[in-house]
């Protein structure tokens, strides 16, 4: 197992531009808090050595916990990723998005279709 000080070393040397780079440093932050548990404000001090907004490292922790290795599709950007992060569907339409090649737009039409197909009020609903 890597020691701390070589964690931090391979996440000051990501490339947090490209989509690897993102995903990296989510792993790399998990890595980290189990290597760390006592420390509560982890990702504000992995923002403060990196120099990067805090947000970036809980987006990054988050996303890289939504989609394990396994499920990343070459190609996508790492907006999609973000996009489907809380979605139930999100496997499933990452692999859609990787295979016929959608745009930002293209995935919110999807997902605007998704949730009128999934999430209709019921009657009681209705009313409020």
């Amino acid at each position: 197992m890597a020691s701390v000080e070589d964690l931090l070393g391979e996440a000051r040397r990501l490339d947090l531009a490209s989509t690897e780079g993102q995903f990296r440093l989510g792993g790399l932050t998990e890595v980290l808090r189990r290597e760390s548990p006592a420390v509560a404000d982890l990702p504000d001090r992995l923002a403060i050595d990196l120099a990067v907004d805090r947000d970036i490292i809980a987006q990054t922790w988050f996303v890289a916990s939504a989609f394990p290795p396994a499920t990343r599709r070459p190609g996508l950007p790492w907006s999609t990723y973000v996009s489907l992060r809380f979605h139930p569907a999100r496997h499933e339409l990452a692999d859609r998005a990787a295979r016929e090649h959608w745009d930002q737009s293209r995935l919110g039409q999807e997902l605007a279709a998704w949730i009128s197909t999934h999430h209709r009020p019921k009657p009681s609903e209705k009313s409020l």
